[in-house]
């Protein structure tokens, strides 16, 4: 219990330094200046990480569901269901593990294709 408390004081006084002394110093940064004014909601900051392209936020979704495909055994314990993994066999007619190590590959191959050409019209 003491170290979850311990954990979560680190974590809030990081946010509090973040959000009253980090984050007002990068604002007046003059590089990251244009970042930020483009960057001040959170859709924003989204719109901003994803470099405001739709197939680099595909890639992140392809990652993101890949990794839960692989992770179907241990989400299915925390849920109760032992007969989950079979049930998402049965929908995509294939094994969730490879399944997710496929969505991960085209998710890299993608991502990777996509901030080349990013980088070459920069």
């Amino acid at each position: 219990m003491f170290y979850v408390v311990l954990a979560l004081t680190v974590v809030t006084a990081f946010a509090v330094a973040y959000v009253f002394l980090i984050r007002p110093f990068l604002h007046s940064v003059p590089v990251l200046k244009a970042f930020f004014d483009e960057a001040d909601t959170f859709w924003g900051k989204v719109w901003a990480l994803v470099y405001r392209s739709a197939t680099v936020a595909w890639s992140y979704a392809m990652l993101v569901f890949g990794t839960l495909f692989n992770q179907l055994d241990t989400i299915a314990g925390a849920l109760g269901d032992p007969d989950l993994k079979t049930q998402v066999s049965n929908f995509f007619s294939a094994d969730p593990k490879v399944l997710g190590w496929f969505l991960m590959g085209a998710a890299v191959v993608t991502l990777a294709a996509r901030l080349r050409s990013i980088a070459k019209s920069a």
